[in-house]
């Protein structure tokens, strides 16, 4: 059975085929918590939190006789080339984003004075490092174990709700982390089911956070280059508009990642 084929399966797996992937998975997440229950601020500036991440993601896949290849670990232009569309793909749907509250908020969208293109360079790098850190954690090793053990489904709001417990752990209010992020991961896992392939979640998780920064920050930062000049604060009906245009265009795009892993499903039992 294909892992695409698994997750699509609407029948649990026996208990004892279960138990294993869901222990290992725990493992894996256990293992990993010092950095995900820990603020980003922790790890974010030591070089080597990345390859050790990889490293256990690799350990484990041996563990199970596997290869890194299972969730997009090896070294290859297929995955360089993934992860350049996934980048693509993020920006253009968060282009999208933009254009639409550009039409709904009554606000100018205007050229920020203050953007720096260093910072805002330096900005993508610092997602690249700290957005491919959360991906193997939430969206590699873990999901797909969760995902063999326990069904796509309850393995994305296993993933959503630990997504919203790291980012509690970095701040965020416990209402935005459990909306805002809970549809993030529900995208970055639908695209690493699909192709499955990490560097495809992380370049939709970057492209994705690098344009919200670049497009739809108010007050805008040095790394904004557009965006909405709000000469006074947003009403509360606006700040709803603009999370309902967000939210409903991701949900979109998950909507037709969904409908693609059927069709590829399809096709593939048509073989």
């Amino acid at each position: 059975m294909s892992f695409a084929s698994g997750l699509l399966s609407p029948q649990r797996p026996a208990e004892g085929t279960s138990r294993s992937p869901v222990w290992r998975a725990a493992l894996f997440l256990l293992t990993s918590s010092p950095l995900w229950l820990a603020p980003r601020a922790v790890w974010q500036g030591y070089p080597l939190t990345l390859a050790a991440l990889i490293g256990l993601s690799l350990l484990f896949l041996r563990w199970d006789k596997r290869p890194g290849a299972a969730i997009g670990l090896n070294l290859s232009w297929r995955r360089a080339g993934e992860l350049l569309c996934g980048l693509g793909g993020a920006a253009l749907l968060v282009a999208a984003v933009a254009l639409v509250v550009a039409l709904v908020l009554p606000f100018p969208w205007v050229r920020n004075p203050r953007f720096d293109p260093t910072l805002a360079i330096l900005s993508f790098a610092s997602l690249l490092y700290g957005n491919s850190v959360e991906e193997l954690i939430f969206r590699g090793y873990s999901l797909e174990r969760l995902i063999a053990g326990i069904g796509h489904w309850k393995a994305q709001l296993v993933t959503a709700i630990l997504f919203a417990v790291f980012h509690m752990a970095n701040g965020w209010p416990w209402q935005v982390a459990l909306v805002g992020t809970t549809i993030g991961s529900l995208l970055f896992g639908l695209v690493f089911v699909r192709w499955h392939s990490v560097p495809a979640a992380v370049g939709v998780h970057v492209a994705a956070n690098w344009m919200r920064d670049l497009l739809l920050l108010d007050p805008p930062g040095p790394a904004t280059l557009f965006g909405p000049v709000a000469p006074r604060p947003w009403t509360p009906g606006e700040q709803i508009a603009t999370m309902l245009v967000w939210n409903g265009l991701i949900l979109l795009a998950c909507s037709v990642l969904w409908l693609s892993i059927h069709r590829r499903q399809a096709q593939s039992d048509a073989d």
